[in-house]
């Protein structure tokens, strides 16, 4: 069985905790600018936003409301496979402004579908922010409204992103190598 450190121990650091917080302000900045309303519902994706979500909520300058949500394609699994809702969103985001934040944008898939499900419920508006964008060689079925950082197409766990269950905790962002 893994342990963290040997997991470390095969990794790089991608991005610094404090690469990374500057980032979640720039991502605060622009929501701030970009979303017209005073009021705004916050949906963490967990549980790998967790962490961003902690980031972000202090610096939105909205009369902010927040739950999770989650749904995983992932689970214990290094691959994606179909969309497994585990927590739905909450009925009271029902005429509201929406921000959906997620850890990674890997193929948008996970991301589409919990935004489809929003503006199915009647939201007034949806709007997604991810802390990290995974570049991969084909095209996304989603493009969020804020992109953090863009990270390369390797495994990568850290600040919120787990490996085989550890490392969420981590306060950089590390890829396998």
């Amino acid at each position: 069985m893994d342990t963290i450190q040997t997991l470390i121990s095969k990794s790089s650091v991608i991005y610094s905790e404090i690469e990374i917080k500057t980032v979640i302000q720039n991502i605060a900045d622009q929501a701030n600018q970009t979303i017209k309303t005073d009021d705004l519902y916050v949906l963490c994706v967990m549980n790998g936003a967790l962490i961003f979500a902690g980031q972000l909520l202090p610096r939105l300058e909205k009369n902010v409301q927040y739950s999770y949500i989650h749904a995983t394609r992932y689970a214990d699994s290094l691959t994606g496979g179909s969309i497994d809702w585990l927590v739905r969103p909450p009925k009271e985001i029902e005429g509201k402004t929406v921000l959906i934040l997620d850890d990674i944008l890997d193929q948008g898939i996970t991301l589409r579908e919990i935004v489809a499900t929003c503006e199915a419920m009647k939201a007034k508006a949806v709007y997604t922010a991810v802390l990290f964008d995974k570049e991969i060689a084909k095209e996304k079925s989603y493009s969020p409204n804020f992109i953090g950082l863009k990270v390369p197409n390797r495994f990568v766990f850290g600040y919120g992103l787990d490996c085989k269950g550890l490392g969420r905790n981590l306060p950089h962002l590390y890829a396998l190598d």
